[in-house]
């Protein structure tokens, strides 16, 4: 590997002037993690994910506990999901589309009820104790992009580059310890010191080259939450509950960046221009890089525990009112990221005599393991429930939760400018949901529509987060077994960076999609 300008004089100063362009914790894991979608059994998904004011229900026990007040009789519920999700990535005018498709179990528990007959007189009327589980998120999803750039992947490694000393990049080949992408950038010849400014670099292909450039980028991983409730009914009047959550966090991503590299006229074999020369005067002459390749993976993963109380009140027979509250989440994660950067540099030439050599190793990045605690935001939600006796109802939600209440916390680095990155780029949001529900004898029909509002708020940026759901389902309930069938569908629109870390590119676009995702959830339950 490289050794031209070597140099073993180290100074505190270059150590320090280390710029971390491999994944650290940013703004955006905190909003992967404590961003909230539709949960919960097919019943609550065809009403749009709402329910605050409705009870009877499993998904209570996550919504709002004071809704197993409601229940009269013991269920066991079991939801099979099916998952599609549909992206159009868009990068420098060139659109790429992907499918990814899931099935597991989005929701399961059961309700052990102590209800007091109708007969037996009693202001408290007992009550109901549920033990459950909840997918609150999914993370299988992809996105592939492309498209001709001219500002190329080795122009952002020579930018993250500036201001470190080329001793601190030759240490790291002595080591073979390659902790930034810039140190195993410069391994390769794929950036150069200019010969008179050990500090600053320049990309090793010539001005005018263009990059065909060609990304995929993978995640799965799933959150979900177990939960501990009691709901009791206080004079069919007023409903209270409390739980308590413990939540499993599990995230991988791997990203796949690569480039093919096109050359000027001029600086073609055989030209006057050829070899290129990264520099006047340089020693170095490099015959072409042919491609590059930048291989990452990432995962986090996590455990955190929350607590809910709720009430619903009921002042005349039609109406109900509800109102919960979740505490803040306080997770402890881990996380571990890493990257191999493959290349084919040819023809290099350190000195005018020396002969042309391929430098086409794989360089393996150092793993970068951390630990940190992630305290997510509290949840405020109400809602009413209208009914028409025994044709349905009508359902309505707001939920308030402040994004920018994000914190980490950490012994291993400083999470002061995180946080106050998290200040400026998060906001508080109100979510709606609205749904209601037709009732002919046994047969249920629903409908359901959501907004889940963009809780970041980026300078100059004109893309629109909003989340839309919509959901519609159908149901059959006799009194001691129910089938509920419901399909959910979320659109939105998010962008993202080729790689972790990145803070430059692209100057041309940023890539973005547009992203559908259907889930098919039936529920089945028993009565007992």
């Amino acid at each position: 590997m490289k050794t031209l300008h070597k140099s073993y004089i180290f100074s505190f100063l270059c150590s320090i002037a280390i710029v971390t362009v491999g994944h650290a914790q940013v703004a955006e894991d905190a909003l992967l993690i404590s961003r909230t979608a539709p949960t919960g059994t097919a019943r609550m998904l065809g009403l749009g994910g709402g329910g605050v004011s409705l009870g009877g229900d499993l998904s209570s026990a996550y919504i709002n506990p004071a809704g197993l007040g409601f229940y009269n009789r013991s269920q066991v519920v079991l939801s099979p999901h099916f998952k599609n999700a549909k992206t159009n990535s868009n990068f420098l005018n060139s659109t790429s589309e992907t499918f990814d498709n899931q099935f597991n179990i989005s929701n399961f528990g059961i309700v052990f009820n102590n209800t007091k007959d109708d007969i037996v007189p009693a202001d408290y009327r007992g009550g109901s104790f549920a033990i459950s589980y909840n997918q609150t998120n999914t993370y299988n999803i992809s996105y592939g992009f492309g498209g001709e750039n001219a500002f190329s992947l080795l122009d952002e490694f020579a930018l993250q580059a500036n201001g470190i000393d080329v001793a601190v990049f030759d240490q790291s080949i002595d080591d073979e310890t390659y902790p930034f992408y810039p140190d195993a950038a410069y391994a390769n010849y794929l950036i150069n010191p200019y010969p008179d400014n050990s500090t600053s670099y320049a990309a090793s292909i010539p001005p005018g080259a263009t990059a065909v450039q060609e990304g995929l980028i993978e995640e799965q991983g799933r959150q979900s939450e177990w939960d501990f409730s009691y709901g009791g009914n206080y004079k069919d009047k007023l409903y209270f509950g409390a739980s308590i959550g413990f939540k499993n966090f599990t995230y991988e991503k791997n990203t796949s960046f690569s480039e093919q590299y096109v050359y000027p006229e001029e600086f073609r074999q055989g030209g006057s221009n050829y070899p290129f020369k990264p520099f006047d005067d340089s020693p170095l002459t490099i015959e072409s890089v042919d491609n590059v390749r930048l291989d990452e993976t990432l995962n986090i993963d996590g455990s955190g525990v929350n607590a809910s109380i709720g009430l619903i009140y009921r002042p005349v027979n039609e109406l109900t009112i509800g109102l919960a509250y979740k505490t803040p989440t306080i997770y402890s994660m881990t996380e571990e990221y890493s990257f191999v950067l493959n290349s084919q540099t040819v023809g290099i030439r350190e000195e005018v005599d020396s002969e042309p050599q391929t430098f086409n190793q794989p360089v393996v990045g150092t793993v970068n393991f951390s630990e940190y605690t992630l305290s997510t935001p509290s949840k405020v939600s109400g809602g009413f429930s209208y009914f028409f006796q025994k044709y349905g109802f009508i359902t309505a939600d707001v939920e308030y939760m402040n994004y920018a209440a994000n914190r980490f916390g950490s012994n291993e680095f400083n999470t002061g400018t995180l946080n106050t990155e998290i200040d400026e780029v998060m906001k508080s949001v109100i979510n709606y949901k609205l749904g209601g529900e037709f009732r002919y004898d046994m047969f249920r029909l629903r409908l359901g529509y959501a907004l889940y509002a963009d809780p970041t708020r980026y300078a100059g940026d004109q893309l629109d987060r909003d989340r839309v759901v919509l959901s519609g389902g159908v149901g059959f309930h006799t009194p001691t077994f129910f089938a509920d069938l419901a399909v959910v569908n979320t659109q939105y629109n998010t962008d993202f960076f080729p790689y972790q870390g990145a803070q430059n590119f692209p100057t041309a676009d940023i890539p973005n999609s547009e992203d559908n995702i259907t889930n098919v959830v039936l529920s089945v339950g028993f009565n007992f």
